[in-house]
């Protein structure tokens, strides 16, 4: 039972750190120049969580993302619409991207996925 408990508190532990990353990210750029290029930047950020807690982490945290910039980064603020196409675009990418590099980078093993 321990061993189960153990075994489902890192991925939480790394969505929990990726979904409080992405809320500082999109607080601090929000309205800024570089907003519409954080998400791909965020891939670097979501590929090193996948290193630490495994390829299930960094796809889930890559989807999570997306709809946390969408909704807070970008205009109109407060939506889940994004108006700016190359800010959608880079949402895109950076979903993408990241389950790319995870499938063809990041551990396989058991114990990092869900």
């Amino acid at each position: 039972m321990r061993r189960l408990i153990a075994q489902l508190s890192q991925p939480a532990l790394g969505i929990a750190l990726t979904m409080a990353v992405a809320f500082m990210a999109a607080r601090l750029f929000a309205g800024s120049r570089v907003s519409s290029v954080l998400p791909l930047v965020f891939i670097g950020i979501l590929f090193a969580l996948g290193r630490r807690y495994g390829s299930g982490v960094a796809v889930l945290g890559s989807v999570l993302s997306a709809f946390v910039f969408a909704h807070s980064l970008f205009d109109p603020l407060g939506h889940w619409h994004v108006q700016d196409a190359i800010a959608r675009r880079n949402l895109l990418w950076m979903v993408m991207g990241t389950v790319a590099l995870s499938y063809l980078f990041l551990p396989s093993s058991s114990h990092k996925h869900f």
